[in-house]
């Protein structure tokens, strides 16, 4: 029996190792534990003079995410605490006071889909819609 187990071993590890190859060859970051990893999706203006639609990119890692949500130089540092997400960017403006854009998002898993980051990004008056589903 234990000879048998001994010479099984060999494939179960290249089993393993050619899933793990796969997933880092097609440049899928695989979670390192729950919601780890990198999210993408629409960034969705709920007025018309707040701008066009722009694409999302988050990297969320433990407790801590940075979002882009206009492919820009605007990076959202925050932290995550039992599958809430809040944080904010705040930049000077020639002339203006601060200018801030706030992040708060939840992780939702649901029973028939796959997990999304859902929330709002609100900045004075404009504020854009956010759904991130992991890449």
């Amino acid at each position: 029996m234990r000879k048998a187990l001994l010479l099984l071993l060999p494939f179960v590890l290249t089993g393993c190792l050619q899933h793990i190859g796969e997933t880092l060859r097609s440049g899928e970051i695989p979670g390192l534990s729950g919601d780890s990893g990198r999210w993408a999706g629409p960034v969705v203006p709920t007025e018309a003079n707040c701008g066009s639609q722009t694409t999302g990119l988050m990297s969320l890692s433990g407790k801590k995410f940075s979002f882009d949500p206009f492919g820009s130089i605007t990076v959202i540092q925050g932290t995550v605490e039992q599958y809430r997400l809040e944080g904010t960017a705040s930049r000077q403006v020639a002339g203006q006071s601060n200018i801030t854009i706030r992040f708060t998002a939840t992780v939702q898993h649901p029973a028939d889909g796959p997990s999304v980051i859902a929330g709002t990004l609100a900045s004075g008056r404009c504020a854009w819609t956010v759904a991130l589903r992991r890449q």
